[in-house]
């Protein structure tokens, strides 16, 4: 589990007490059940399951679930919460693990990428098992919930399609665009594990009210990938994450499309020779972010971030309880502590 994340987790369930592992009482059963999903008889299967479940991984979708859950009055079964919030999180590390297949990441939360451990072939199956591990946990929930996060699966897979058309089309997205990927690929997910969290908490809260959890869940979703796209070129291994994967794979993300919009016309001649270039040397990765820097698109996209997240959190307030409001902003907060 993350530096930044820590604190949180163990602040979501109020009063609880914690067990070996740190984790309090929903998160450590999410965790337990995680585990199961991603255990087989089958030796190789049983192998990668415990290689991914041991590589960790904040827990931030499953937190989210678990929170708007009490938010909304904790009304459904626990047993259901628990099954939603490990679909989740089986969802968003089966994608991970596809996503380092196309993108030919070679690093995963500071390990070795599966794909780059067993192959490609071996990685896409274990994609594909975890995501049909899933399925089977979505099957036990009800038909509104089930349906949510279906809908949130395809809008991920379009958001994934949608990005590598525009990157095949080897031209810098617009802003529009990006952020058309960013609301598929990244704020589906995020959305519906607010969503979910919220109506399995209180089965009968109106249209209006859910409206405002999805209204909150997609800025949330927005600011997150915002975020992680800056550490993409920013980061400093902290989180394990390498840096520049977008870049080398072909994807322009908001970045430097925010630089070349303040660029003067000679300069975003340059630019767009750098952004476009089969690949970038050092020297010419430094230039790039000196120029990033002096147009300080670091702390101008953060503020942009961070004006999503203060929204999310002006529409939430005073929706639901107190007390799991106070954890829950928290959470929202510690997506912008990600890049301090």
């Amino acid at each position: 589990m993350s530096y930044y994340f820590k604190k949180v987790a163990t602040e979501v369930e109020a009063g609880s007490g914690c067990n070996r592992s740190g984790l309090p009482g929903e998160l450590a059963a999410v965790e337990e059940l995680l585990r199961e999903r991603l255990s087989s008889e089958i030796p190789l299967v049983a192998e990668l399951g415990d290689y991914l479940y041991k590589s960790g991984g904040k827990r931030f979708r499953p937190a989210l679930a678990i929170l708007f859950y009490k938010l909304f009055g904790a009304r459904g079964e626990r047993e259901a919460l628990l099954e939603l919030a490990a679909a989740l999180e089986l969802v968003h590390l089966a994608t991970l693990v596809h996503d380092d297949v196309i993108d030919g990441s070679g690093a995963r939360r500071a390990r070795p990428a599966l794909w780059k451990v067993w192959g490609n072939r071996v990685a896409v199956l274990e994609g594909d098992f975890i995501f049909s591990r899933a399925c089977s946990l979505l099957d036990r929930l009800e038909a509104p919930l089930r349906r949510l996060l279906l809908e949130a699966v395809e809008d991920l897979l379009e958001g994934e399609l949608l990005q590598e058309e525009l990157r095949r089309s080897r031209r810098i997205p617009t802003v529009e665009e990006y952020f058309a990927v960013v609301r598929r690929k990244t704020g589906a997910l995020i959305s519906a594990a607010c969503l979910c969290g919220a109506l399995l908490g209180d089965p009968e809260a109106s249209p209006e009210r859910l409206r405002v959890v999805r209204r909150a869940g997609l800025k949330l979703g927005t600011a997150y990938q915002m975020i992680d796209d800056l550490l993409d070129i920013f980061g400093d291994g902290r989180l394990g994450k390498p840096t520049w994967r977008d870049r080398d794979g072909g994807w322009i993300t908001l970045p430097f499309i925010r630089l070349l919009q303040c660029s003067s016309p000679k300069e975003r001649e340059r630019l767009c020779l750098l952004l476009q270039a089969e690949a970038l040397s050092p020297e010419e990765k430094e230039e790039l972010l000196r120029q990033l820097r002096s147009a300080k698109i670091r702390e101008s996209f953060t503020l942009e971030a961070r004006a999503l997240i203060d929204e999310a959190k002006r529409l939430l307030e005073g929706l639901g309880e107190k007390g799991p409001e106070g954890s829950l902003f928290e959470l929202m907060d510690s997506v912008i502590e990600r890049i301090k």
